[in-house]
């Protein structure tokens, strides 16, 4: 099997690009690919192409959390240094906790 041009870090980036204002036509060139080849790519890891970032995946469901000041914060503060959106972080966040079970660990209790 061939092996990509295109890796992880730079399909992350990829919103950032949209939100520049560059089209899909411009970033294919910048990754030396087409633009059905970013596309596929793209719609394969949640990434949508459309000025506003990702897809929100299909099943998913919007819930209101309410959440203190000083936590808001923190969260911002890390989503800025990891150069995304805080919005983004956080539903990476917990769905990371959902899917490896990790709710005993990051509230640092002993599992029952």
């Amino acid at each position: 099997m061939r092996q990509s041009r295109v890796n992880m870090a730079m399909l992350d980036g990829v919103p950032a690009l949209i939100e520049q204002g560059l089209t899909k036509y411009e970033i294919a060139e910048q990754f030396g690919i087409t633009p059905g080849s970013l596309t596929v790519m793209c719609s394969k890891r949640g990434i949508s192409l459309r000025k506003g970032g990702r897809h929100k995946p299909s099943g998913t469901i919007t819930l209101p959390l309410p959440i203190s000041l000083a936590a808001m914060m923190s969260l911002r503060s890390a989503a800025v240094s990891r150069g995304g959106d805080t919005k983004r972080l956080a539903i990476d966040l917990l769905e990371r906790i959902a899917s490896d079970d990790l709710y005993n660990a990051v509230l640092d209790e002993e599992a029952a």
